[in-house]
């Protein structure tokens, strides 16, 4: 079984009245749907801070390597770091 957890979000009266009138079936349907959203938009919003996490990287190793950092330099600089 999976574990649940409970969150508030904010909807129109409206929506919200007629969520707590409908069938306990029905509310299962919608509850699925919106997780089904959620981690879709999450999992898409991580994604896209993840590509420009990895950009960031790849121009600052560019540019690291034409100011001549090479990893042998490195390794030793982390070396020196660590002692």
């Amino acid at each position: 079984m999976i574990n649940l957890e409970e969150i508030t979000i904010k909807i129109s009266p409206e929506l919200a009245q007629i969520y707590r009138q409908a069938s306990t079936e029905t509310q299962a349907q919608i509850q699925s749907k919106i997780t089904a959203l959620l981690e879709s938009q999450i999992m898409s919003y991580h994604q896209e801070k993840l590509k420009k996490f990895r950009e960031t990287m790849d121009k600052r190793s560019e540019e690291a390597q034409a100011n001549g950092l090479t990893p042998e330099i490195l390794k030793e600089i982390l070396a020196d770091t660590n002692e």
